[in-house]
């Protein structure tokens, strides 16, 4: 009795902090604990959340009414530090005049041009200071899925607002600042030819003349014939040329395979059997 007693009190003074924990907070779902104190946890910091410096200080000037309609991001950079007084300088990305970006990575608000600077921004506010003036176009450019975003930071003592692209860029001769590698197993396209399937070699040499169909320029792929694997090194629009043809080739294969199997649905006599 004494000893169950005992195990009854430690439980209880192991659980105190934690109970305690959760009498005092309110349980949120992934919600982490200290496991020596039995308290939650702080959350991790929003990346979102570190667009504005803690000592950046906003200019004791309210707009009383901004009313951008179409105006090009660089005109609207211009027109804040204008009306506050230059308080705070404005950095635009540079160098961006021979770039786009890849195919999914703009909405239907981006601009589908290299120049970030002439963004449109469309915007009507009242009654607003400079750092909910730059928060209310990142929430649009947000909603817009348009990659920019100002971040308000400090240069030493001098406040700045800088536009920053939140997408690498895909020079238009195809490279990238990053090549893309991948790789592909092609052994489910080996198979007898009888049976609608193809050789090592010949998936070696149709991959090899449909790429340099395409713009190949400073890609490169490779196969190991043993692991039945391509080795795929390029930009993301080549190793998207080389997905489509390899998904192309299974195409192809399956449906050969079906009419192989099924020939009465393609008016074909089904192969007399093999002679014992």
């Amino acid at each position: 009795m004494k000893s169950k007693l005992c195990l009854f009190i430690l439980a209880v003074v192991l659980t105190a902090p934690f109970g305690t924990a959760l009498a005092q907070n309110k349980f949120v779902p992934g919600q982490t604990f200290d496991p020596t104190t039995g308290m939650p946890l702080p959350p991790p910091p929003d990346p979102a959340s570190e667009w504005k410096d803690t000592n950046w200080i906003d200019p004791d000037i309210i707009l009383t009414n901004v009313a951008f309609d179409g105006l090009p991001i660089v005109e609207v950079g211009n027109f804040l530090r204008d009306r506050f007084h230059n308080e705070f300088d404005v950095v635009l990305p540079q160098h961006w005049g021979s770039v786009q970006v890849a195919e999914g990575q703009m909405g239907p608000g981006a601009l589908p041009v290299a120049d970030w600077n002439s963004t449109p921004v469309s915007l009507q506010l009242k009654n607003v200071s400079a750092s909910e003036i730059f928060n209310a176009m990142n929430l649009v450019f947000e909603n817009d899925r348009v990659p920019l975003r100002w971040d308000l930071k400090l240069n030493g003592k001098r406040r700045i607002a800088l536009l920053r692209v939140l997408v690498d860029p895909i020079l238009q001769n195809g490279g990238t600042s990053q090549p893309t590698h991948r790789i592909y197993y092609v052994g489910n396209l080996i198979d007898d030819e009888k049976n609608g399937g193809m050789t090592m070699e010949q998936i070696i040499k149709t991959v090899t003349d449909i790429w340099e169909m395409g713009d190949a320029s400073g890609g490169k792929i490779q196969f190991h014939k043993d692991a039945q694997l391509l080795v795929v090194t390029g930009t993301p629009a080549q190793v998207d040329f080389v997905e489509q043809t390899l998904k192309a080739l299974t195409q192809k294969i399956d449906q050969k395979r079906i009419e192989l199997a099924h020939p009465e649905r393609y008016g074909k006599k089904p192969a007399a059997p093999a002679d014992k």
